[in-house]
């Protein structure tokens, strides 16, 4: 019950990114919801190491079915994301906020520039200049204003379907 509680608000996450965050643009870039939310997950204490796999997978899998990059990009940006999460929250239990800012910089740093290679691997031209500034910063940007509503929704979430001994 509880995975399917989170795979539900995984799906809403996914349909508010394709609604309403990606008409929220400066320049060319949007903001990343659903790798937020995923990172997010990843940095929760109290849910499973195999749920936050299983959870990477399947936003991955649902974005890359719904966008036009292919699904394992995604899928594997995803996935490592949550694997970095799970090695920092690890080393660094104290500052879960500090290790969601780095966590989803980077990550969506490698998710756009691996994207855009691919996108020059199809033949488009597209120059690293023009893509780090037009696309890269601005999604960055997007991502650094909307890092801190989404860790204390997701950490809201998690308390309603993951409750900790002491909350309960």
């Amino acid at each position: 019950m509880k995975r399917i509680l989170v795979a539900l608000f995984i799906f809403a996450a996914t349909m508010l990114q394709m609604a309403i965050f990606s008409q929220f643009k400066i320049q060319a870039g949007k903001a990343d919801l659903l790798l937020l939310v995923i990172v997010a997950l990843g940095l929760q204490n109290e849910i499973p190491k195999v749920d936050k796999i299983l959870f990477s997978f399947l936003a991955g899998i649902i974005i890359g079915f719904i966008s036009a990059e292919p699904f394992w990009i995604t899928v594997i940006i995803y996935t490592v994301a949550v694997y970095f999460c799970l090695i920092l929250r690890e080393r660094l239990p104290q500052i879960p906020l500090v290790s969601m800012f780095f966590v989803s910089m980077v990550f969506m740093f490698f998710h756009l520039e691996i994207q855009s290679v691919y996108y020059q691997f199809l033949g488009f031209q597209i120059e690293f200049q023009y893509s780090f500034q037009n696309i890269i910063l601005p999604s960055l940007m997007i991502n650094i204003i909307a890092t801190l509503p989404v860790y204390f929704v997701v950490s809201e979430i998690r308390r309603l379907v993951y409750p900790s001994l002491e909350e309960m």
